[in-house]
């Protein structure tokens, strides 16, 4: 079953983004008068997010309001078809998010960029119209009727992101603003991508979610954590170190330093570099670029 609830409010759904269990996360929010999701996955899973919804009782015109975390495919790919299905759906988003989902070229050759042929996996995006969508402002909330969402601007990993807060249930729904951590394995990734990745930002934002003190986090990659009293710190701890490393190798040839960089993080969780899952390489590797990228941005 591809449908885990976590409250009475809050549903997770594994969109098997890609084919993949445990991939992509996204959120469902169940309101007394409105219904939210909170991400929407690749394109190319949209068949599967909406017969999660059907499991839980709605169809996808049910959703009042769609909310992409931020502008990737995996979490904002399916949102131009859940506009397309009901034209009374509001997608809110971050100020810098708008005119890409008005006109969505832009994204898409830069995402044919960074994936080459790999993007025909990911399905394709159409542009929604200006007059549904809605930017949010940092602190802005949302009144579902017994229950209230708030949207907390956290840049870094994207100019255009945000989390969202749900407060009655004391649950942060994070976004890429924290690392990927798979139930399956032992260690917390970094997740820095091209082409925008600003390491500043993402470590403010770091400290502006921890102070919420949240009782349940909920990543997209992938599902529920209880955070400890040190978790933000300890993601801060990772950002840095990612940093770190990726800097001290910054004068090799960009492959042997990430081969090196990939051979440390394989030691880190005891795994043999042949068992790492292969989207788990491809994130890695734009994690490393992303943050080179940044690195060479500030020696300019």
């Amino acid at each position: 079953m591809s449908v885990k609830e976590i409250s009475e409010h809050i549903y997770m759904i594994d969109s098997l983004a890609l084919g993949i269990e445990k991939f992509v996360a996204v959120y469902l929010v169940v309101g007394e008068e409105k219904n939210v999701l909170i991400d929407t996955s690749y394109a190319s899973s949209f068949h599967v997010v909406t017969d999660c919804l059907r499991e839980v009782g709605l169809k996808p015109a049910d959703i009042d309001y769609v909310v992409p975390t931020h502008l990737h495919l995996d979490h904002s790919g399916s949102t131009s078809k859940f506009v397309s299905i009901s034209s009374n759906i509001m997608v809110y988003c971050h100020p810098k998010a708008v005119k890409h989902l008005v006109d969505p070229s832009k994204l898409k050759t830069s995402v044919r960029e960074i994936y080459g042929e790999y993007a025909t996996l990911f399905g394709e995006v159409e542009p929604i119209p200006e007059k549904n969508i809605k930017s949010v402002e940092d602190g802005e909330e949302l009144d579902l009727g017994d229950i209230t969402l708030r949207f907390i601007h956290t840049t870094g990993h994207a100019p255009h992101h945000i989390s969202v807060y749900v407060e009655e249930e004391g649950a942060l729904i994070t976004g890429d603003a924290l690392s990927i951590e798979h139930p399956d394995y032992p260690s917390r990734f970094p997740t820095t991508p091209p082409p925008s990745y600003n390491h500043i930002e993402a470590i403010n934002s770091l400290k502006k979610l921890s102070k919420l003190k949240p009782k349940i986090i909920l990543k997209p990659h992938f599902g529920e954590k209880i955070p400890t009293s040190n978790y933000f710190e300890e993601e801060i701890r990772i950002l840095e170190e990612w940093k770190n490393n990726v800097e001290s190798s910054i004068n090799m040839e960009p492959e042997a330093a990430f081969e090196e960089i990939l051979r440390k993080y394989s030691e880190k969780m005891n795994i043999k570099l042949e068992e790492i899952p292969y989207h788990f390489l491809i994130t890695l590797k734009l994690s490393f670029l992303g943050m080179r990228k940044y690195l060479s941005r500030q020696e300019l």
